[in-house]
């Protein structure tokens, strides 16, 4: 289970370092995503943004350095954000996602079906910390890093996939 751990690591890292690295590439990046918290008081939009990014920056070297507290620090992050997309989905804001850069695709049920699947990485990563089995091994942490990486790949691009199918479904 301690390779399992590690793929939960690696890809838990990956999305929160690139979902924070696209939105601090530039001060235009993350005044476009603070712009898209309109459910926030206009002066408090800004704050929150850079606070978001703090928060995932802290949460992926936390990931790895204390994989306990990162992963806790990972499901409450996701709670929160999945919180606030059902919030603003039920007040009808769908603002687009800036979760991975600039996207024109709105904020929808697929981000929450996103977030449900990082959350279900955090919980394997619970049950490998629980039932840790035996040392990580090199062959194992070469299979298990890779692996994570696909991993994160698929979900930072979840949205175009989910497009993918919904059109080909829509279209039929």
């Amino acid at each position: 289970m301690s390779h399992v751990l590690v793929a939960s690591q690696v890809l838990l890292a990956t999305v929160f370092v690139v979902s924070a690295f696209s939105k601090l590439r530039n001060r235009a990046a993350l005044q476009s995503f603070a712009v898209t918290l309109r459910l926030l008081p206009g002066a408090v939009r800004f704050p929150a943004a850079v606070a978001a990014v703090g928060m995932e920056v802290v949460t992926a070297a936390t990931l790895i350095v204390f994989p306990r507290a990162g992963l806790a620090a990972g499901g409450m992050l996701l709670i929160a954000f999945s919180m606030w997309i059902a919030v603003s989905l039920r007040s009808g804001q769908r603002e687009p996602c800036q979760c991975f850069g600039v996207s024109a695709t709105p904020l929808g049920p697929v981000h929450l079906v996103r977030n449900g699947l990082l959350l279900l990485v955090v919980a394997v990563g619970w049950v490998a910390l629980m039932f840790p089995g035996g040392p990580v091994t090199v062959v194992g942490l070469v299979l298990a890093a890779p692996v994570g990486l696909v991993g994160a790949i698929l979900l930072i691009v979840f949205d175009d996939i989910a497009d993918l199918f919904l059109e080909v479904s829509g279209s039929a």
